[in-house]
């Protein structure tokens, strides 16, 4: 074989190797973008989960929200019906206390007992009307200075002018003594004004009157009067007979 020969076998089969070299580097390289095409749609895909993945978390976090204000709102109302009912409890309590007997003494320490426990006073005092017009004696009363509150005429003093025009008076945040009335409860039977119920210091641990007290202040200028009126009528009654 000539030299010419040799060389232009030699030229060709670099050529062909160059060419095959060069097929493998082009299917290496499709190989390689094909695997990036992959990897980058698996990141696609991924940072989609993620999206909703968060988004959900988000969704759950807000319902949790919404549900735990829910639950507060439920637990306000069943504490406003605990609180009713138990409201709804002392005022039958405190009725039957009133109507529980006839005895006059018994009316008076239900009356007291009432005031005392269920709206918490350590002072308070009952009057009953006398028999000089506009004049009113102390019957029964607890934490106060009985000598110095034995006896008040109607408009006279400043707590007895509360009483002058026969409606409840109530001072929410008073935390005086004898001297600065919690409540005024007048005791009328029809337009008569028979008696009253004097409220001064509050318990120490009650700042102020509640709602409630002021519904038993009303059963009481209802009840209280009734009964007492009824307990009095029972006393003349039993010492006439």
């Amino acid at each position: 074989m000539s030299a010419d020969s040799k060389t232009t076998n030699y030229v060709l089969q670099a050529r062909d190797e160059q060419q095959q070299y060069a097929a493998s580097l082009l299917r290496e390289n499709e190989k390689l973008r094909a695997t990036v095409a992959t990897l980058e749609s698996d990141h696609r895909r991924s940072d989609e989960q993620h999206r909703v993945a968060v988004a959900e978390l988000d969704r759950l976090r807000s319902r949790f929200h919404e549900v735990a204000q829910e639950n507060e709102r439920y637990a306000e109302q069943y504490q406003q019906i605990e609180a009713h009912s138990s409201n709804l409890a002392n005022l039958y309590v405190a009725s039957y206390q009133l109507h529980s007997s006839v005895e006059r003494e018994s009316v008076l320490s239900a009356i007291l007992e009432i005031v005392i426990n269920l709206v918490g006073s350590e002072q308070v005092a009952v009057y009953e009307r006398g028999d000089v017009r506009g004049e009113f004696h102390l019957s029964k009363s607890f934490g106060v200075d009985d000598q110095r509150l034995a006896s008040f005429t109607l408009g006279d003093g400043a707590f007895a002018r509360r009483l002058a025009n026969a409606e409840i008076f109530t001072d929410d945040e008073a935390a005086g003594g004898e001297d600065r009335l919690t409540a005024c409860v007048p005791l009328k039977v029809g337009d008569e004004l028979i008696g009253a119920i004097l409220v001064f210091r509050l318990l120490d641990h009650k700042p102020s009157l509640q709602p409630v007290d002021h519904e038993l202040f009303e059963l009481l200028a209802v009840h209280a009067s009734t009964a007492l009126y009824c307990a009095s009528l029972h006393s003349v009654l039993t010492v006439a007979g």
